[in-house]
């Protein structure tokens, strides 16, 4: 069975779960704020467009960058062969834009919600459909 790696997400604050396959339940292995280097991140990595001048823009762009960092590095080592993304629409084409193509092909689905202060119970609820397939 593929691991499946679950990211709900927002500007500030971010949790990874894991699933292993039906009847199994969500494991939480990553829980990540937002912190001052992230403004620094967006900053220095050139990723701030001109447009993007409010610092909550910078700093969800910062934490956006991060984010897919983890990602990629354990896509890298395999950690896990699927992923789902949970975000709001704004945070979601953040993310979306710092990801890069290897990892961004191993996303499944796409669900512009915020569920980052759901129990992983009710997670498991919203997000059913997108963990069977």
């Amino acid at each position: 069975m593929s691991m499946t790696w679950i990211v709900v997400a927002n500007a500030r604050h971010a949790r990874i779960f894991s699933h292993s396959g039906p009847n199994k339940s969500l494991e939480l292995i990553q829980e990540s704020a937002l912190n001052e280097s992230d403004m620094n991140v967006a900053e220095s990595s050139g990723r701030a467009s001109p447009k993007c001048k409010a610092p909550d823009k910078l700093n969800a762009q910062g934490f956006a960058h991060r984010l897919a960092n983890d990602l990629y590095k354990a896509r890298s080592r395999g950690a896990f062969q699927r992923a789902i993304l949970v975000a709001p629409p704004a945070f979601m084409g953040l993310l979306n834009a710092e990801l890069d193509a290897p990892t961004a092909s191993l996303v499944s689905s796409r669900l512009d919600k915020d569920y980052t202060r759901s129990e992983s119970g009710a997670l498991s609820a919203h997000l059913g459909h997108c963990l069977c397939v």
